[in-house]
């Protein structure tokens, strides 16, 4: 019986280990190449980033404003706080 159960265990290694080849990919050894944008211009590259940061950071405070501004009460309100 637990002949059986190592004999098992072993093949199911093997089954795991065989299709994890790494030759299977093959990318050329050239800088950015396995970058999914241009990195040539750093001025677009700038422009894009601060566009895809700026609007990933914006979206959760424009959600939490837009939620205030539903229920009637301002997100911001200058001055002292309220007592």
């Amino acid at each position: 019986m637990y002949s059986s159960v190592f004999s098992r265990s072993a093949l199911r290694a093997r089954a795991v280990i065989r299709p994890t080849r790494s030759d299977v990919y093959h990318w050329e050894n050239v800088d950015g190449s396995h970058l999914p944008f241009s990195t040539k211009s750093r001025v677009g590259l700038a422009i894009k980033m601060t566009m895809f940061l700026g609007l990933g950071f914006a979206v959760p405070v424009i959600g939490a404003w837009w939620q205030f501004h539903k229920a009637g009460k301002p997100f911001y309100r200058p001055g002292p706080p309220p007592s």
